[in-house]
């Protein structure tokens, strides 16, 4: 087999450099935390690395990515820096390093255009990775719909979809009627961001998309709300090998080509089985 098929049979450099992006993130945040406060002109570089209208009023533009990097207290830390771990360690290896990073700043910085939008001419400023985070959130849940959590605040189990409105419906209401130090309209720009950067990577072909009404009309989202898609499964049988029969060189590069376009959670059963054949196919022959 070739060095191509080895890499996505064991789950290769897309697992393990979308792994490592998730913690080289956490790493940055917690040592800009821990370093920052005691620099000569921490005040200063706080006013200039937070988001504010006067700021991209004055073309500081790099507002839009330093914001997501400083913290506004350990608890603040933790809590956004916990979710990432616990949501992106899930979602980076399907997306990869780079597709993962383009899902954080992109969510990140949409949380910031539409605070900016609401808020322009506010004399305050927000910090805080928050936006990315809640961007995280909503692709775990548009690509592992049905994996379930438990809340310390809330001690029963959620699945992500479930999870994800009810920090939806959350942050609108508390937008509305809570007075409140926090950016709860940067975090729907960041679940806003996800949702389409995500329907854009994987055409509309998720397991679950919570607007597929908007774009049953469209062409492209195959998946049904609350429904988890599943891909046809007599797309598969049609050139399916039987059970103990080689599988060739041609259909696992067909097997790898989905993966690397939709992700491996797009696989059916039977993909998902030649593969593991493959895969000892491989050891034996190499064993």
């Amino acid at each position: 087999m070739s060095g191509r098929s080895y890499m996505y049979v064991n789950g290769g450099g897309k697992y393990t450099s979308g792994i490592k992006c998730v913690f080289v993130l956490i790493l940055i945040n917690v040592l800009v935390f821990i370093i920052l406060p005691g620099a000569p002109m921490y005040r200063e570089i706080l006013e200039a690395g937070a988001l504010s209208t006067y700021g991209i009023r004055q073309l500081e533009l790099w507002q839009f990515f330093s914001y997501m990097f400083f913290h506004g207290g350990f608890a603040h830390l933790l809590l956004n820096m916990w979710g990432l771990y616990l949501f992106g360690t899930i979602i980076a290896p399907d997306l990869g390093a780079i597709r993962f990073l383009n899902l954080y700043f992109i969510s990140g910085i949409t949380g910031a255009i539409f605070w900016l939008i609401f808020n322009w001419g506010h004399p305050a400023s927000i910090i805080g990775a928050s936006g990315a985070l809640f961007g995280v959130m909503m692709a775990t849940a548009m690509l592992h719909p049905e994996r379930e959590f438990i809340l310390l605040l809330f001690p029963m189990p959620l699945k992500t979809k479930t999870l994800v409105v009810v920090y939806a419906v959350i942050e609108i209401f508390s937008e509305l009627g809570v007075s409140d130090n926090i950016a709860h309209l940067a975090h729907l720009g960041g679940f806003i961001g996800a949702y389409f950067y995500i329907r854009h990577v994987y055409k509309g072909n998720i397991p679950w998309d919570i607007l597929s009404g908007l774009f049953k009309n469209g062409g492209a989202s195959k998946s049904k709300g609350w429904k988890v898609n599943t891909y046809d499964p007599f797309e598969y049988h049609r050139n399916a090998p039987k059970d103990g029969q080689h599988i060739t060189q041609e259909e696992l590069d067909r097997i790898l080509d989905k993966i690397s376009e939709h992700g491996i959670n797009s696989l059916t059963n039977e993909e998902t089985e030649a593969l593991k054949r493959a895969r000892e196919q491989m050891k034996s022959k190499h064993g």
